[in-house]
């Protein structure tokens, strides 16, 4: 008799040092840098807009998502677009180096004040020698105003 883990697969981003994971059920591509067209009376966050495939997506710097300040465009820099129901929504990021599969029983609380609902962050993966910022996507969407 064998038992099953239940594995969550994730696109693994990046921010300086740190990794990052986005439920691969959440994540419609990932584009190269497209021009992006800014828009007045946006949050510091939101870069502005991009055309792509018929639909006008809001990019948000990922960078400034989680105060790492802003994210600079070099050859590994990607739009991860995000999909929740049917609206849209681009994150830059610095790269978006892999795709892997997680135990779903690795992610740990980060110990956040906040709850659990309300955080950006779902938890702290363990793979390897390194730890993957695990990040609640629908809470991206629930916190912006666009």
């Amino acid at each position: 008799m064998s038992l099953s883990t239940q594995t969550l697969k994730i696109v693994v981003i990046t921010a300086g040092v740190e990794q990052y994971g986005l439920s691969i059920e959440h994540v419609a591509s990932i584009e190269r840098v497209l021009e992006i067209t800014p828009m007045p009376e946006m949050p510091s966050d939101v870069l502005g807009i991009i055309h792509l495939r018929g639909k006008v997506i809001p990019i948000i710097d990922f960078g400034q998502l989680i105060g790492k300040g802003k994210t600079e465009i070099i050859d590994q820099t990607r739009i991860v677009i995000l999909q929740n129901e049917e609206s849209f929504l681009g994150l830059l990021t610095e790269a978006a180096t892999d795709v892997i599969d997680i135990e779903v029983d690795s992610i740990q609380s980060p110990g956040s004040f906040r709850s659990k609902e309300d955080s950006l962050i779902q938890g702290v993966s363990k793979q390897d020698d390194h730890l993957i910022i695990v990040l609640n996507c629908p809470v991206i969407f629930r916190n912006r105003n666009l």
